[in-house]
């Protein structure tokens, strides 16, 4: 249950239903109009919007096509049907919301910045995932990297553990891909992606990957923190404190843009060999 009592899946639904709605009547169409454009009923789009049936993703996909829409119906999918953790369900619309996002990672490439390779490969490591999950779990993470191509993004900082280019996720291939779209999104002072080097020992982020996101609108910064099992999203001052100390200590080891892009690239040319 949300801070009002209500539940979040059935508040995302009625989000559904009433975008649904917009939609269908600002381009003059009932439902049995727009029925005739998918191959479904009117009774499906008519359940979908009185709440009488969850729509599937299937469904949503030929609403979105039918309709001209880019996702607007498909972002509500995971909090309909809990798909993904429930305690990370939150952090996207932190992410929307957000003026400013700094990510510390020791293991990885942070998901904003992910391609699609890389990302798949990273969710094929679950022990007992379906095809399925696969799609719907890479969907949504593309689908959140849309905020750093806005006209006006987020000012976006990623620090990443020099290992993270080393380990060979997905393999050479998917490595180089990879690599090449963290040269190709560097572009301070919207993105910047500065690595911390080995040389530096053990640091507090090999401690696990956080995130702080400053918002919009003046309210509280919030953070996720990731961990082995789960992860969670707060706005605690005293664990936002922390983080952002142990951001700014990590971010005083990490090589200059300029330096971190030559050594991307250095690690880039080795999966070429």
């Amino acid at each position: 249950m949300d801070e009002n009592g209500q539940d979040p899946s059935t508040k995302a639904w009625q989000e559904y239903a009433q975008r649904l709605r917009q939609h269908r009547v600002s381009q003059g169409l009932s439902q049995e109009r727009l029925a005739e454009r998918i191959p479904y009923s009117e009774a499906a789009v008519g359940h979908a919007e009185r709440l009488l049936r969850k729509p599937s993703e299937r469904l949503t996909r030929e609403l979105e096509k039918a309709l001209g829409l880019q996702g607007e119906l498909m972002e509500l999918l995971p909090e309909i049907h809990g798909i993904g953790p429930k305690w990370f369900r939150e952090w996207p619309r932190v992410e929307k919301q957000a003026h400013t996002i700094r990510t510390s990672e020791p293991m990885l490439v942070p998901g904003l910045l992910q391609t699609e390779g890389y990302a798949r490969s990273i969710f094929l490591a679950k022990p007992g995932i379906t095809e399925e999950e696969v799609e719907a779990a890479l969907f949504f993470r593309l689908r959140r990297q849309q905020i750093l191509g806005r006209p006006r993004p987020p000012v976006y900082s990623a620090l990443i553990d020099e290992s993270v280019l080393q380990r060979p996720v997905g393999g050479s291939e998917v490595m180089r891909e990879q690599l090449r779209k963290l040269l190709d999104v560097i572009r301070p002072p919207y993105v910047t992606v500065r690595i911390i080097p080995l040389s530096a020992g053990l640091t507090v982020g090999c401690l696990g990957a956080f995130e702080l996101a400053t918002l919009l609108d003046g309210g509280p910064t919030h953070a996720y923190v990731e961990s082995a099992e789960e992860g969670r999203v707060t706005s605690r001052a005293r664990t936002v404190q922390a983080l952002t100390v142990r951001w700014e200590a990590l971010s005083g080891m990490a090589h200059p843009v300029d330096r971190s892009r030559a050594i991307i690239h250095e690690a880039m040319e080795s999966y070429e060999q």
